[in-house]
């Protein structure tokens, strides 16, 4: 019992530290807020600081206009929900998108996405805490896997959260690893489009594998999974990348 106290006090003292140092950052993510679906987020001071103005919210739809922004206070260890379906006065088919939260305290932030009758998902989102000062980077990359069966069938958004203009390419691969289409798209700051394989390729047993996107900035995959009749059955919110394409320098060599 006392070893496990003495740990559990280091960590209140790094927290304490940590917390009295955390420099500004940035959470991004997808949301939905079309008709039928429903988004929660959830907001945490993770720190033993009260906060005034801990953070703001904002909300931009898939075509990158601005929704809405909300700046909140913390207590510590406090939490607060935010039901976005009530933050968008006019729903239409373009509202979804992306998700901004920013904020210079140590935060938690979970979205839990669902239908009018039960949650579907619940995501935890993490700071961009990736560096890639010094480096120049050709290509941020990001995987996901996908179905287009019978039985299942896969929706992919890719939402930029930043405010340049960002382009890429979706290459679309099935189980045995051939490439079956690809898809250059652009991104429009803070904007946001849709794919699903079914409208490239036809349904098949062997129709599902590796959708490989590639792009000149960081963005945010959400993918949609469903059934086949259409049901959604869960969304996975991919906001990190597994690889970084770095340039590779000319030295001049003949």
């Amino acid at each position: 019992m006392h070893a496990r106290r003495i740990v559990w006090l280091v960590g209140v003292a790094l927290i304490v530290a940590l917390s009295a140092s955390v420099a500004a950052r940035t959470y991004t993510s997808y949301y939905t807020c079309l008709p039928g679906n429903v988004t929660a987020v959830v907001v945490t001071n993770a720190s033993v600081f009260d906060h005034e103005e801990a953070f703001s919210l904002t909300l931009y739809d898939a075509e990158g206009s601005l929704v809405h922004t909300v700046v909140s206070d913390l207590n510590s260890y406090e939490s607060v929900v935010y039901f976005l379906n009530d933050l968008v006065e006019q729903p239409s088919e373009y509202s979804w998108g992306s998700l901004i939260i920013e904020s210079d305290v140590l935060l938690l932030a979970g979205v839990w996405i669902g239908t009018e009758a039960e949650w579907i998902s619940i995501s935890n989102i993490h700071a961009q805490t990736l560096s890639t000062e010094g480096f120049s980077i050709d290509y941020f990359w990001y995987g996901a896997n996908y179905a287009n069966t019978e039985n299942r069938r896969t929706g992919i958004a890719l939402i930029n959260p930043g405010e340049s203009e960002i382009s890429g390419t979706a290459f679309v691969y099935d189980s045995s690893g051939a490439l079956q289409n690809y898809s250059d798209f652009m991104l429009v700051p803070h904007g946001s489009v849709f794919f699903k394989p079914e409208s490239v390729f036809p349904v098949g047993e062997n129709s599902w594998g590796l959708i490989d996107i590639r792009s000149t900035d960081p963005i945010v995959v959400a993918t949609e999974y469903y059934d086949g009749e259409g049901t959604l059955l869960d969304v996975d919110i991919i906001d990190r990348v597994y690889y970084l394409q770095v340039q590779q320098s000319n030295n001049g060599d003949s």
